[in-house]
């Protein structure tokens, strides 16, 4: 049987995808939303209130993942709309036409949490669903996860960071420690491991 290993998704990573969804009106709409691998037969999605995706999540009870790199889908299903072209039907979903992969998945709990933070007050929709069928459309499939590109932003900066002035040398660091935070966040036990020694060598040389 297949599982979410089969598509590179381990335990407890966030991975950067583009959910899909539908309408009453059979309408497909996309959003990019990180996706949190529970199990290997189960995902978790946190949504802020008032979005399309959450409307339609609640009114259909499912949705699909897609797992791409198209730079261009994530940048319009951010700041526009995907047009009707872009979207291919599989059974009672849709599917993005470019992704390396895909799976469906079905609701099964819905919790709604009152979130604090530096924005303000917001409602956030905690959503934990079981995956119902994977396709792979291409061999090659790796699911996005930020902590691998924090890694490498970071030692592009550490790299440089003893060629330039103090005061660039200062926003190096700032950027390397914003990108510690992320790893820490989203990473696996190996991106943490690379960002420890990131943060060894920049101890050393101070």
């Amino acid at each position: 049987m297949q599982n979410l290993s089969f598509i590179g998704m381990e335990k407890g990573l966030l991975y950067e995808t583009i959910i899909t969804t539908k309408n009453g009106a059979e309408i497909p709409n996309a959003a990019p939303i990180g996706v949190t691998c529970k199990n290997e037969t189960e995902i978790v999605l946190y949504i802020f209130e008032d979005t399309r995706t959450l409307k339609n999540i609640k009114s259909d009870g499912r949705f699909a993942v897609n797992l791409l790199k198209d730079p261009l889908a994530f940048a319009l299903s951010t700041v526009g709309e995907l047009s009707p072209d872009y979207f291919k039907r599989f059974n009672n979903d849709f599917y993005i036409k470019k992704t390396d992969a895909f799976f469906t998945a079905v609701v099964t709990k819905i919790r709604e949490v009152q979130k604090n933070d530096n924005i303000g007050k917001s409602k956030l929709n905690i959503i934990t669903a079981d995956v119902e069928k994977i396709i792979i459309k291409n061999k090659n499939v790796e699911p996005l996860n930020r902590a691998i590109y924090a890694v490498i932003e970071s030692l592009i900066y550490l790299s440089r960071i003893e060629m330039v002035d103090d005061k660039t040398a200062a926003n190096y660091l700032e950027r390397i420690n914003e990108m510690s935070r992320v790893v820490s966040r989203v990473g696996g036990l190996e991106h943490k491991k690379a960002m420890a020694q990131i943060l060894k060598r920049l101890k050393n040389n101070n």
